[in-house]
């Protein structure tokens, strides 16, 4: 990601702009998402100023937008749906690639697993803020588990979405757990900003209440005052 975003940002203003045309000049008819993006993209790259907190991630976002409007959806050819759907199967699968990744990656193996564990536990949720798209994870490997559908969210940019959420400390920069996760300073859930499939998603979590079982021949405090 960061050879392709020092890459475009060695182009001309000229050059860039001219593939923002070509590709506009390339989406499907009725479509304006490549030149929403297109336009985007270009206003990240040549305006002065900006959060450099956020900058990266907006131009890898708006270039995976790009390369999907150029390239188009992957054929359904599973009965899956479409990964670009947040409600099929094919979406949920793209995620639990991204979290088995995550869990091969040292630095990111913890807050994978506490992912893990609350998408097995029903508590994983993603949101699309550009869209204003929400919906709670499922495992598509559980019975048991099924789709709840999409909710409506209000509609954000990323870089306001992410300023709005998340918790920072008195320099202004992102306050994390242990795991490497963002903390969410209305709810202190934790939470993950990254790409599923070709788009960019904000995943945020509660750790699952533990469940015990008091061991054979245990005796509780309930059951020893009842003698």
């Amino acid at each position: 990601m960061v050879s392709s975003i020092n890459s475009i940002r060695t182009w001309s203003s000229q050059a860039a702009l001219n593939a923002f045309n070509d590709v506009s000049n390339n989406r499907a008819p009725g479509s304006s998402a490549s030149g929403s993006s297109s336009s985007s993209l270009a206003d990240v790259l040549f305006s002065s100023g900006g959060d450099d907190d956020y900058e990266d991630d907006r131009i890898a976002a708006l270039i995976a937008s790009l390369q999907q409007t150029m390239n188009g959806n992957a054929p359904d050819t599973a009965g899956d749906g479409s990964v670009g759907d947040m409600s099929s199967k094919a979406f949920m699968k793209a995620l639990q690639e991204k979290l088995d990744a995550l869990k091969a990656n040292p630095d990111s193996k913890a807050m994978a697993e506490a992912m893990q564990k609350a998408l097995d536990a029903g508590t994983l949720t993603m949101t699309d803020a550009v869209a204003g798209d929400q919906i709670t994870a499922w495992d598509i490997t559980d019975g048991k588990q099924t789709s709840a559908g999409i909710t409506s969210v209000d509609k954000s940019d990323w870089t306001q979405f992410l300023k709005d959420r998340l918790t920072r400390d008195e320099s202004g920069k992102f306050v994390r757990n242990a795991d490497g996760s963002y903390i969410e300073k209305a709810t202190g859930a934790s939470s993950y900003f990254g790409m599923v499939g070709e788009a960019y998603y904000y995943i945020s979590w509660t750790t699952p209440t533990a469940t015990t079982k008091p061991a054979a021949g245990t005796v509780t405090a309930s059951s020893a005052d009842t003698k």
